[in-house]
């Protein structure tokens, strides 16, 4: 064998060894995958039983200093049973893969820039809340975004698009911010947000606090209106127990107006009444859950605001299992605007991890309604309990 190829195949081994632990240093993966099972009772002669499953993978290209790229996408999220090809490898519709977020990061320290495919948001209570293409730069206390949500070109004068400004500062244990909002649709819509909130570390006490106003048109022929209050409070009583209080308040539209209690799609949802660990031991999501914006509780053509107290409370029982329950009950702001007078939910959720990142997680909720309404239902139960791993 001559020199020159005994030099090529070390080489050649050399680079096999050291390209995975470049790869390696220059992405980053997590994710995590469910399965989960579910049972709907809402007091009907039917109920329904169903388990799910979803694969989710997210990671991030470390290009350069500075330099980066992120991506996250699902796969085989369907119901079991339901729509799939032989073997139940794909939905036969093909949607059974979403692409979440693909945006690049450029940090120039003071300054920085994200576009693409991404996710923002601002409040509290993510009272902006999209998932879409758009620009999102931040510059010290100040970060703004804007999203393109429908762009036909030539052929349209105006294009539809969402845009959010948020000035955030923390002084001492005390963070607050200021949102100034847009959102400009089809028909006419063009509603504008006002939005403050602030969160305070009291020792073992947190105070949160948001207040949100919205004007503008909801359409040609419709204004847009929305004024919404949201406060809550956690006591660390010990290591191992919180216990907490939310007051919610969303004042009805008239009439003429429509209310608005999110600009956005709404990708990522806000649930202060079901989410009681997290997410950790929320596994319900839109199967059957009731009330995830309070704002917005009741069926109304317009809007019917909310008057709504919580109380809640979340023990850690042993390193491995976590409990927490919570207690509702909201009412319309304006009982004229639908057929619910009262509500009341209770929730009950456990988290137990059965190994490392390895979680079993179980909820239970029951909501009663007051109903004027003879044909609808005056109760929902639901039950579900989910295998998850985090990576």
């Amino acid at each position: 064998m001559s020199r020159i190829l005994k030099v090529m195949i070390v080489l050649l081994a050399i680079a096999a060894m050291v390209t995975p632990v470049m790869a390696e240093d220059r992405l980053s993966l997590n994710g995590q995958m469910r399965v989960r099972g579910f049972y709907i009772d809402d007091d009907t002669d039917s109920t329904q039983s169903l388990v799910d499953q979803r694969l989710r993978t997210g990671g991030k290209y470390s290009i350069a200093e500075g330099v980066s790229v992120t991506f996250r996408f699902d796969v085989t999220e369907a119901t079991w049973g339901s729509g799939t090809d032989a073997y139940g490898l794909r939905r036969s519709d093909n949607s059974s893969m979403q692409w979440d977020r693909a945006h690049l990061d450029l940090d120039f320290g003071s300054f920085k820039l994200r576009a693409g495919q991404i996710w923002a948001g601002a409040g509290v209570t993510n009272v902006v809340d999209a998932e879409s293409n758009g620009i999102q730069v931040i510059a010290g206390p100040v970060k703004a975004f804007v999203m393109l949500t429908d762009d036909q070109g030539s052929t349209k004068a105006a294009d539809d698009y969402l845009w959010a400004v948020t000035y955030g500062q923390k002084i001492d244990t005390v963070k607050f911010d200021v949102v100034l909002g847009g959102q400009v649709g089809n028909g006419g819509e063009e509603v504008y947000l006002v939005s403050a909130d602030v969160v305070a570390n009291l020792d073992a006490l947190t105070l949160t606090g948001e207040l949100d106003y919205f004007t503008g048109d909801a359409s040609s022929t419709q204004d847009a209106m929305g004024t919404q209050l949201y406060i809550a409070a956690d006591f660390a009583a010990t290591e191992t127990v919180t216990v907490g209080g939310k007051a919610f308040y969303a004042l009805a539209a008239d009439t003429d107006e429509a209310q608005y209690t999110v600009l956005g799609n709404n990708f990522s949802d806000w649930k202060p009444l079901t989410a009681i660990l997290n997410g950790n031991g929320d596994i319900a999501g839109e199967r059957g859950q009731k009330y995830s914006r309070p704002f917005s509780a009741f069926e109304s053509t317009n809007g019917a605001g909310v008057i709504g107290i919580n109380a809640n409370a979340k023990v850690k029982a042993t390193e491995a299992l976590s409990v927490a329950g919570s207690v509702s009950y909201l009412m319309p702001e304006d009982d004229d605007m639908t057929t619910t007078d009262s509500a009341i939910q209770i929730v009950l959720a456990s988290s137990y991890e059965m190994l490392k990142n390895a979680y079993l997680n179980a909820t239970v909720q029951y909501t009663s309604y007051d109903e004027t309404d003879n044909t609808k239902s005056d109760n929902q139960f639901l039950a579900g309990v989910g295998l998850f791993v985090n990576f």
